[in-house]
């Protein structure tokens, strides 16, 4: 005979599963997303050879700020600044792409989030994109990440 006590447990044992199928779900999903993204990329997503593992990419004037894509950090000025597989590297490695020019909020919905966002998105990891800068001592290159163009941003050096 199955006791109120049971039938309590049970149901809340059912709720826990729910919830748990539900979160792994939306992690596949997410997965799922980024593997189809970097099958998008296809060269523009390179997995570095042996020989050019720690070689960042980046515009050749000395003065620019490189990409890292083997340790997924940015190099400028002497310093390093690990932001690993997230937002903030990807946005940051599509305004190197385009160094002094501004980028329209559709091509950086499109470039970083794969379209699947709004464009208030995009204000909030440049503003943790600035801060993650500031605190690894690359101020400059924080205060150069440019939003004050409806509908654009730049990295603007110029």
């Amino acid at each position: 005979m199955i006791t109120t006590e049971k039938k309590q447990l049970i149901r809340e044992t059912l709720k826990t599963l729910a919830e748990s199928h539900a979160a792994t779900e939306t992690l596949i999903e997410e997965t799922i997303s980024i593997l189809s993204r970097i099958l998008e990329l296809g060269d523009n997503f390179p997995i570095p050879a042996a020989d050019q593992a720690h070689r960042p990419t980046g515009s050749s004037d000395s003065d620019a700020p490189a990409v890292d894509r083997a340790t997924l950090s940015v190099i400028w000025q002497g310093r390093t600044c690990f932001l690993g597989n997230t937002l903030l590297f990807w946005f940051l490695n599509r305004l190197i792409q385009s160094r002094n020019r501004y980028v329209s909020h559709v091509d950086l919905l499109d470039d970083v989030w794969g379209g699947q966002r709004q464009s208030a998105t995009i204000r909030g990891v440049a503003k943790r994109l600035r801060d993650r800068l500031v605190e690894s001592g690359m101020d400059d290159l924080a205060h150069s990440i440019d939003g004050t163009v409806s509908g654009y941003y730049g990295l603007m050096f110029v």
